[in-house]
């Protein structure tokens, strides 16, 4: 176990080529990195659920032109049958 946790590398930031261990930072600057980190997460999630949505768009309008076009033919070979 010990050999283990000798192998594991400290979490650390690099800023402007500099790396900083994450445990040496003050609890300020390792709140803004938390926050940081999640408002990433969140834009992320937004951006996928914007392309899902996107995509969904797009398959209603086509849905959508589909279903008039085929109206449309149905009212014209019903107009025909009529006449």
């Amino acid at each position: 176990m010990a050999e283990d946790s000798a192998n594991l590398e400290e979490a650390t930031i690099t800023v402007e080529g500099i790396s900083y261990p994450i445990s040496g930072l003050t609890a300020a600057t390792r709140e803004l990195l938390q926050l940081y980190n999640e408002a990433q997460t969140a834009m992320l999630t937004a951006r996928r659920q914007a392309a899902i949505q996107e995509i969904s768009v797009k398959a209603l309008g086509d849905m959508i032109s589909a279903s008039v076009k085929e109206g449309e033919q149905n009212n014209a070979s019903a107009d025909a049958n009529a006449a």
